[in-house]
């Protein structure tokens, strides 16, 4: 219950469009209440005056007018009721959503690496969909429901009490022990329908992904099979809770005309006229139409739990860093200075970088290089603040990186990877990732001071041009060439390139390297960090630095090592 109180915290800020939702449910249901006790009533006193002799002095057009009163409110109660209702619910998933990135966004890529993707994205839309039920199906149903009960209490008290405990009472198992038992019944099957749903999820997004890899290796029927595995486990849970709701609807079927019976029958027994009682019986009858909504929420019980504990369950994870409590002004230089900097990966024993000097002037072109896993991508992760590092000083322009807030450090960086990350969307939206105010002409100057103008206006959609996951719609050489004209859309004085050459053929690399050229010499004060195992790189830089086993094996001006230094040589032979 924990869980669910705070998502109806979040609520806060759409309480009164819940209330009025809420208070036009309990109108909707007065009216229903009131048209079939009217309409029985006026059906049965007609029925009565008519054998009596008296149907000329029976007023039947005070209730012939009050059904229909009665049947005009609960039409136009139930419309607005729903307009309501669900225009509340979706604010608040919509703003549920954005918690929920704003939740997420601080833990990658740290943190999130341990999730799997479609696990993720089930929490994102699937969970989040489900609290759809806390929000429509609970508060809105309990109010209407509580409403009914007092007003059919009163009716009954003074028209036909001895009726009041019968129907009271069947009205409260229908409602209360009713609901209690199908969340007790229901709720592991809702907790495994949630679970299973996200494993399905999860090992269909892994079949995609792999599904080259999987082909290659033979290993295909493998996922298949656990795909099999959970798709069975969510079929049973599917199962056992439409088991559930198929009793519980067979129980209120049956209780419904047993409780106009009960109330007809008690009221007649006390010796009430029997306009009176069958009034008594339709209330009673009527009441039941509160008590389905919550036998249904109490049957999505466990399903609302789980995903609501799964969502809440993001909160409880620490990002690997967080803005200090009271940020530095972001200095005007951009120098870096890396000293005696320490870091491991989180969970791990082993120490990446052990101890490293680095420094990065402005107008610096550094080429950090060193075999694989010898700690050069985590250099470029620690300074773009996705990790902290365990000892040393990491400064930016003299200030310490942990002391400015995040987003003003990243502000100062632009990251080109060997990746090229490109969402699937439009090339110009790729574009405007690097800023959102972007004008047309500086993204076609961007493009093409990257060498990728040419190739985009040869597109029939131009900018419009539709990417693809991950950017599988363009090459492997023009993603590189749209991620450079990202970074210049961004215009951030140092730019981190993470091998971004690498699987390039050498005249592409070429080209793309005297863009490069050309931004940087544009302003002097431009800088760059290079990690790379491209030769072409090293003949750009002006300094370098070699990593080897988490240290710095040397450092200097790059015509200098080139020349004499043997770790350099190491790793390039031909140099």
């Amino acid at each position: 219950m924990s869980d669910l109180r705070f998502f109806l915290g979040l609520a806060r800020p759409d309480r009164w469009w819940l209330r009025l939702g809420a208070a036009l449910a309990a109108l909707t249901l007065l009216a229903g209440i009131g048209l079939l006790s009217l309409s029985g009533w006026f059906i049965t006193a007609s029925a009565v005056a008519g054998l009596a002799g008296a149907g000329r002095a029976f007023n039947y057009l005070f209730a012939s007018g009050g059904v229909r009163g009665f049947a005009l409110g609960r039409t136009v109660g139930r419309y607005a009721e729903r307009m309501v209702t669900h225009e509340a619910t979706f604010r608040i998933l919509a703003r549920l959503r954005l918690w929920v990135f704003d939740t997420v966004a601080p833990l990658a890529p740290a943190r999130l690496g341990r999730m799997r993707g479609g696990d993720l994205l089930s929490r994102v839309t699937q969970d989040v969909d489900a609290l759809d039920s806390l929000y429509l199906r609970f508060v809105t149903p309990v109010t209407a429901a509580v409403t009914g009960a007092v007003f059919a209490s009163v009716i009954l008290a003074f028209l036909a009490p001895a009726a009041l405990p019968g129907v009271l009472g069947t009205f409260l198992l229908a409602s209360v022990i009713l609901p209690y038992w199908a969340a007790r019944t229901a709720r592991q099957a809702g907790q495994d329908l949630t679970g299973e749903a996200s494993t399905l999820r999860a090992e269909a997004g892994d079949l995609v992904s792999g599904l080259a890899e999987l082909k290659a290796y033979g290993a295909t029927h493998r996922i298949i099979d656990r795909i099999e595995t959970a798709n069975a486990g969510l079929v049973d849970a599917q199962t056992r809770l439409s088991s559930v709701s198929m009793i519980n609807g067979a129980i209120l079927a049956l209780a419904a005309p047993l409780s106009f019976v009960l109330g007809f029958g008690l009221a007649a027994a006390s010796g009430a006229a029997a306009p009176v009682s069958a009034l008594a019986g339709f209330i009673a009858f009527a009441l039941f139409e509160a008590a389905a909504p919550l036998v249904q929420a109490a049957e999505l019980y466990g399903k609302t739990t789980a995903s609501a504990r799964r969502l809440k369950a993001l909160t409880e994870i620490t990002p690997a860093v967080s803005d200090p409590a009271r940020p530095a002004p972001l200095p005007e230089g951009w120098d870096l200075s890396l000293k005696n900097v320490t870091f491991r990966y989180p969970e791990t024993d082993t120490d990446i970088l052990d101890g490293i000097d680095l420094s990065l002037p402005e107008g610096g072109r550094l080429a950090l290089v060193g075999a694989s896993g010898a700690g050069k991508s985590s250099v470029i992760k620690l300074l773009m603040r996705f990790y902290s590092a365990q000892g040393g000083a990491i400064t930016l322009g003299g200030a310490a990186l942990d002391a400015l807030a995040i987003s003003d450090v990243r502000s100062r960086f632009a990251l080109v990877d060997q990746r090229a990350e490109l969402l699937s969307t439009t090339l110009r939206a790729n574009l405007r990732l690097a800023d959102p105010d972007a004008e047309e002409d500086r993204l076609w100057d961007a493009l093409a001071r990257a060498g990728a103008a040419d190739f985009v206006r040869r597109l029939p959609e131009g900018l419009k041009t539709w990417t693809g996951e991950l950017g599988g719609l363009v090459s492997g050489g023009q993603a590189r060439r749209i991620a450079l004209a990202r970074a210049f859309v961004k215009n951030a004085p140092v730019l981190l390139l993470d091998e971004p050459t690498e699987g390039l053929d050498e005249t592409t690399e070429a080209d793309f390297l005297d863009a490069l050229d050309l931004w940087l010499d544009e302003d002097p004060r431009r800088s760059t960090l290079m990690v790379t195992h491209r030769v072409r790189l090293l003949e750009r830089a002006r300094q370098i630095a070699v990593l080897e086993n988490g240290r710095i094996a040397a450092a200097g001006p790059a015509g200098d090592l080139r020349q004499s230094d043997t770790a350099l040589k190491r790793l390039f032979p031909s140099l």
